[in-house]
C-alpha cells in the first residue's frame, strides 16, 4: 500500500536524489511524473502544472502528490528548486548528471556516494524474502552453480564464482553465449544458473538460462527489470534497484547495478556459508592456508631471483 504523503519524513539533497530515495513508494502514474524529472534534469521545468500534465498524460493532483512525496510544498516549490538547480553542465554524457565538472572531487565523492548508497538501499528494500530463500536453497543442494553474464555482468559472475569456490563449491563462471550454450545443454536437475544482467536484456544469458531451466536446472536472475527476458527465463528473480530503464551510466556502464548485484551475489554467499555450517568453514580453512603457503613460496622465490 502507497504510504501518504503527509506521513513521510522531510528529504534534503538534490532533485534526482530525493528521486532515488522516494522512487519505491510511489504509484505507477507518479513515476511517470518521477521518470519526466529524472530524464530531464538539469533542465528548467517551464511547463504549468496544467501543461505538464496534458503532457504526460497524468492528472495536477498526481503531479502535485509526486512533488510532495518528494519533499517539496507543491509544484511552485518544485519548478523553483529545479530552476535554483539549472546551470550549465559539463560534457561528459556517460556520468550522472548530479556530478558536474565544476566539482571539487571531495564533493564528487559526496555525490558518487550518495548515488551508489541509493542503489544498494533501494536493492535492500526490493528484497523478497521467500524467493531469497528459495535461491540459496537451491544453490545449497546444487551439483554446480553456474554463472552467466557478458560485460559488466561477465565481471560479477567472475567475481562470484571466485568467491563460491573457495568456500568449496562446484562453481564456474562463463562469459560468451557459444560457451554459455555448451554449458547450459549439459546441465540437470541436480545444477543451478545464475544469470546477471542489469536491463535483462542480454539475449544470450536468456537463451541459455531457458536452455538449462528446460533439462531441470534452476535457473536464478539478478536483474533490475523483472519483466525483462533474463529475469522471465528464471525459477527464481532476484530483484536490483532502477529508477527508470534509461538510466545515465557511469562510465559507460550501469555501476550503482554491478554495485547491486556483488551486493546480492555477498548476500547469496553468506547465506551458503550458513546453510553448510562446518563444512564451508572447513573449507575456508583449506583455502586460506593454501594460498598462505602459495604466497609464501612466491616470496622465497623472489629472494632467489
Amino acid at each position: 500500500m502507497t504510504e501518504s504523503t503527509d506521513t513521510l519524513p522531510p528529504l534534503d539533497g538534490s532533485l534526482l536524489e530525493r528521486i532515488q530515495e522516494r522512487y519505491g513508494i510511489l504509484r505507477k502514474s507518479e513515476r511517470v511524473v518521477a521518470d519526466y524529472l529524472r530524464d530531464h534534469a538539469g533542465q528548467r521545468l517551464d511547463s504549468s502544472i496544467t501543461e505538464l500534465g496534458r503532457r504526460l498524460g497524468v492528472s495536477e493532483a498526481t503531479i502535485s502528490r509526486v512533488s510532495r512525496a518528494l519533499g517539496y510544498e507543491g509544484y511552485p516549490d518544485l519548478k523553483l528548486s529545479v530552476a535554483e538547480g539549472a546551470r550549465p553542465r559539463g560534457t561528459f554524457a556517460n556520468i550522472p548528471v548530479e556530478i558536474d565538472v565544476h566539482d571539487s572531487l571531495i564533493q564528487t565523492s559526496g555525490k558518487l556516494l550518495s548515488l551508489l548508497m541509493a542503489g544498494l538501499e533501494g536493492t535492500q528494500r526490493m528484497l523478497d524474502a521467500q524467493r531469497l530463500e528459495q535461491a540459496v536453497e537451491a544453490m545449497s543442494h546444487a551439483r554446480r552453480i553456474i554463472f552467466v553474464g557478458v560485460g559488466g555482468g561477465a565481471a560479477i559472475c567472475d567475481e562470484a564464482a571466485h568467491l563460491f569456490m573457495k568456500a568449496g563449491f562446484e562453481a564456474a563462471s562463463y562469459r560468451d553465449g557459444y560457451t554459455q550454450t555448451i554449458i547450459a545443454a549439459k546441465l540437470t536437475a541436480e545444477d543451478v544458473m545464475v544469470g546477471i544482467s542489469h536491463t535483462g536484456t542480454t539475449h544470450t544469458v536468456a537463451d541459455a538460462m531457458l536452455l538449462a531451466r528446460e533439462n531441470g536446472a534452476t535457473t536464478i536472475a539478478i536483474t533490475s527489470d523483472a519483466e525483462s527476458e533474463v529475469a522471465k527465463a528464471a525459477n527464481v528473480c532476484l530483484t536490483t534497484w532502477s529508477a527508470t530503464q534509461q538510466v545515465v551510466p557511469l562510465h559507460g556502464d550501469f555501476l550503482e547495478g554491478r554495485l547491486s548485484q556483488l551486493f546480492l551475489v555477498d548476500l547469496l554467499y553468506v547465506g551458503l556459508l550458513f546453510r553448510a555450517g562446518e563444512k564451508t568453514a572447513h573449507n575456508l580453512r583449506l583455502t586460506g592456508t593454501a594460498l598462505e603457503k602459495h604466497y609464501l613460496h612466491q616470496g622465497k622465490d623472489r629472494g632467489k631471483g
